[in-house]
């Protein structure tokens, strides 16, 4: 039996609560935190990489079609355009997803 460092009130291994007093006697575990924001950082950027090759495919699909636009007339003009606007849209994810790794990075750090 040890002994609740807070009040002195004998306790066993396993108690979590100190039954007296009703401190926390289990402390965090920092490397599992450590690991999960780490998970998150790569999530992160794993997502931020995912919108900008799709943002590069969008915009080159996107300008191809658009000029079709400037040779004729037709649908696929605008629906190239459509894609440009589509891709720029992406490259605005890719970096809110880059700012959450950043932000979960320093939240690392510290």
């Amino acid at each position: 039996m040890s002994c609740c460092q807070y009040c002195g009130e004998k306790i066993t291994e396993d108690t979590v609560f100190c039954p007296k007093c009703g401190e926390v006697l289990v402390g965090e575990d920092t490397e599992w935190q450590e690991f999960q924001l780490q998970g998150g950082v790569d999530e992160a950027k794993d997502r931020a990489n995912m919108y900008i090759i799709l943002a590069i495919i969008l915009v080159t699909v996107g300008m191809v079609g658009g000029s079709v636009l400037l040779i004729s007339p037709s649908m696929l003009g605008l629906f190239g355009i459509v894609l440009v606007c589509l891709g720029i849209g992406c490259t605005a994810a890719a970096d809110r997803y880059e700012h959450k790794a950043r932000n979960l990075k320093k939240q690392l750090s510290q």
